[in-house]
């Protein structure tokens, strides 16, 4: 029995070689390129809408804090706070980008966004102290008088 001698070829295998690394390299890589795909357009269609509300949000004042110079007092100072104890929290990346503009435009170099965001929940714990009090005891009690499981 004589084998056919273009099976081996090394030209044949070598070119079939390459083609069994391009077909895994391609099993690899087109899967990563669709989910980066999906993410640039994911992206671009929250910055579009980012851009839009951002200049609404960043623009106009509310009702309640209508000075500005009161916004820079309250908020865009650095937090006195001597020592971070390390531990880290994560945040949308839309409202990230949209602190960091904020604290880059409005506030003085000096200004961390740690400083912003500290100052922030300052205000928010001292303006709803009351409710949040309120809700905890109420939790607490309705906890206490459920019964055990």
């Amino acid at each position: 029995m004589i084998l056919n001698p273009i099976f081996y070829n090394d030209t044949t295998i070598t070119i079939g070689l390459i083609v069994c690394c391009l077909v895994v390299f391609a099993a690899v890589m087109i899967p990563k390129a669709i989910r980066h795909r999906k993410q640039v357009k994911q992206n671009e269609s929250e910055k579009a809408v980012q851009d839009g509300q951002e200049l609404e949000m960043i623009v106009v004042p509310s009702e309640e804090h209508k000075s500005t110079d009161n916004y820079q007092r309250r908020f865009l100072v650095n937090a006195n706070i001597p020592t971070r104890n390390g531990k880290q929290v994560a945040i949308r990346q839309k409202y990230h980008n949209r602190i960091s503009k904020i604290v880059k435009t409005i506030g003085d170099n000096e200004i961390s966004i740690f400083s912003y965001i500290d100052n922030v929940l300052k205000h928010h714990f001292e303006t709803f102290q009351e409710d949040i009090s309120e809700l905890y005891k109420k939790n607490i009690d309705d906890d206490y008088l459920s019964p055990k499981k």
